[in-house]
């Protein structure tokens, strides 16, 4: 609550240009206004509770970053313009929304696929993917967007959550 009070601040005097006693003030005010008025609902975040697990999933990303752009890289550089693209139906593992939306969004970060929907309801990620030719493919990528979600559950979602 105080770091987002604090975060309130710096963006209204990052809005008005010019930091002065006034400004900051006034910026108090309206970030204890905006709080009041409306409240965030309370998160547990578990990132330092698991620093070892989020090295993990930063490497991870990172790795697939490189072998992303590479293979990204390739099929742009053999196929041309005919580059063939799939959307695949990918279970989404957990129902917490700050897990999902780690996951979607650390998904659509690196090249060649991105989630391109998501159904709630039947917890569903619909990804987008470049470079899918075959069966092979498409059980490549729904096995990278598994292996993602479960390494952001680790990292991210409750002990309960965390698969075998």
């Amino acid at each position: 609550m105080i770091s987002t009070f604090l975060w309130l601040i710096v963006v209204w005097l990052m809005l008005w240009g010019s930091v002065d006693l006034g400004l900051v003030l006034l910026g108090a005010v309206v970030a204890a206004a905006i709080l009041t008025l409306y409240p965030l609902p309370s998160i547990r975040f578990r990132m330092l509770a698991r620093p070892h697990r989020l090295v993990g999933l930063g490497w991870y990303l990172v790795t697939d970053l490189v072998l992303s752009g590479v293979r990204v890289a390739w099929d742009a550089l053999r196929y041309g313009p005919t580059v063939k693209t799939a959307v695949i139906a990918v279970p989404v593992l957990s129902d917490e929304d700050y897990v999902i939306a780690s996951a979607a969004n650390l998904l659509s970060l690196g090249p060649g696929k991105f989630v391109l929907q998501l159904d709630r309801r039947e917890l569903v990620f619909y990804v987008y993917a470049l470079g899918v030719r075959s069966d092979a493919d498409v059980t490549r990528v729904r096995d990278e967007v598994v292996n993602l979600q479960r390494r952001v559950i680790r990292a991210f979602g409750a002990r309960e959550e965390e698969p075998a």
